[in-house]
C-alpha cells in the first residue's frame, strides 16, 4: 500500500466574509460551529453538523459553494476544511 501525503487547511466562514466559498482542493468539509442553521448548496446544517462532498484521489473540486445562514443571532460560524494531496497519487 502506498501512502500519499496530504495537507489540511482551515478557514472560518461567516456571513460577513461572503456566501461563496471557493474550493479548489481534493476534498472539502463544512462544519457548522455556530448556533444558527446554515445551508451549504442546499444541504441544511444544524449546530455541529457537517457536510463532506465525495471526492476521489486525483480529482480536484472546483465548485464555488454557496453558504446561507437562516438565523439571526451573532453566532454564525462555518468551519471549512480543505484537503490537498501533496504527493503523486498514482
Amino acid at each position: 500500500m502506498k501512502l500519499i501525503p496530504f495537507t489540511l487547511s482551515n478557514q472560518l466562514a461567516t456571513p460577513q466574509s461572503g456566501g461563496s466559498i471557493e474550493s479548489n482542493c481534493n476534498g472539502i468539509t463544512f462544519i457548522n460551529l455556530g448556533t444558527d442553521p446554515v445551508t451549504v448548496m442546499g444541504y441544511p446544517l444544524i449546530q455541529n453538523a457537517s457536510f463532506t462532498p465525495a471526492c476521489n484521489i486525483g480529482e480536484v473540486d472546483e465548485t464555488n459553494y454557496l453558504a446561507q445562514w437562516s438565523g439571526t443571532t451573532a453566532d454564525q460560524r462555518l468551519l471549512v476544511i480543505r484537503k490537498n494531496y501533496s504527493g503523486n497519487a498514482f
